[in-house]
């Protein structure tokens, strides 16, 4: 996926703003508050926290130059069923149909966010106004990555396989939202994983495992009794860190982008996974672009868009936890 591009700054050319220019309108003036903008020379705390893709890194990605849709194959299970003993050396061997099938993904219309940058009031500001916004550009198109990504694999984990392949699979553990303590919840989570964990096992699915869990249960993780304890693991993070790397090998992330996150009982608690549940189909990555407007004044228009495509691919290879 292409990186987006920090565009350039403009020239600060006016230090302090005019008395007699003003309004509530334009861009120098706070969303929720009315304070002037260009006397803040600490905005950029604003954007100490992140929103970040973590989605495209753990699912298939498939890349194309033109079209509408790409082909995944994807082959059967293996069984031991084939394999047949040579009798004779005057017989030919008997030939077995090996199982394969396909999953089409077609791709979704553009997704873009758009910013307009006007001369006058960029060179007004105190601050930089393009890379504040090319940063709130690309952290909106990342949520929504994941977002998507995150969906396509519940959905898979409630899926029929293909080609012979088991479906998709539910863990549920009642504890992660009734336990008493967050002690328990973590446990109860922990179990939970090593279920989930054990079921892409039962299904012949081998692969590096992840799982994506909202940052409330993520510190129930870190909080349990054996996640991080020394007496069970070996440099799997720590209490003082708030950071737990792997349960039952399998490797540990926090999002706010799991879909249908309530905190209520008989919900989505996490999603555990490997890259084969899910493909991406790619056509255009990460783009940005920006150009003046005449017509605005010379204001500059900056877009930042991606054209992608999302399905499930292999549902045995994705298992949803729940709550109740």
């Amino acid at each position: 996926m292409k990186k987006l591009i920090t565009l350039s700054t403009a020239t600060l050319a006016v230090m302090s703003r005019s008395a007699a220019y003003g309004g509530a309108s334009d861009i120098l003036t706070g969303t929720t508050s009315t304070d002037d903008l260009s006397r803040d020379i600490y905005i950029e705390t604003l954007e100490a926290f992140m929103r970040t893709n973590i989605g495209l890194g753990l699912v298939y990605k498939q890349t194309i130059q033109n079209g509408n849709a790409g082909q995944f194959i994807i082959g059967g299970k293996s069984s031991s069923a084939d394999v047949t003993e040579y009798p004779d050396t005057n017989l030919q061997v008997d030939v077995t149909a090996g199982t394969q099938d396909e999953r089409t993904i077609t791709l979704a219309r553009p997704q873009y966010v758009a910013r307009r940058v006007a001369q006058f009031e960029e060179k007004i500001a105190h601050y930089d106004i393009r890379s504040m916004y090319t940063t709130q550009m690309g952290e909106a198109l990342a949520h929504q990555v994941d977002q998507n990504i995150f969906l396509q694999i519940e959905a898979a984990a409630v899926g029929t396989g293909v080609a012979g392949n088991p479906d998709g699979v539910t863990v549920t553990n009642a504890a992660i939202s009734t336990g008493t303590t967050v002690q328990n919840k973590g446990d109860a989570l922990a179990e939970a994983i090593f279920e989930a964990a054990a079921a892409l096992r039962i299904n012949d699915d081998n692969g590096e495992a992840y799982a994506v869990v909202s940052p409330t249960n993520y510190s129930y993780l870190v909080q349990s009794n054996q996640a991080v304890n020394a007496d069970f693991t070996n440099g799997n993070g720590g209490f003082d860190t708030g950071v737990v790397r792997q349960v039952g090998g399998v490797t540990v992330l926090q999002s706010n982008n799991l879909p249908a996150w309530v905190e209520t009982t008989n919900q989505l608690e996490g999603l555990v996974f490997t890259r084969q549940a899910v493909g991406v189909l790619e056509l255009i990555g990460m783009q940005t672009n920006q150009e003046t407007q005449i017509d605005f004044l010379d204001a500059t228009l900056m877009t930042a868009y991606y054209a992608y495509g999302m399905g499930i691919l292999r549902p045995e290879s994705a298992v949803k936890i729940m709550s109740a």
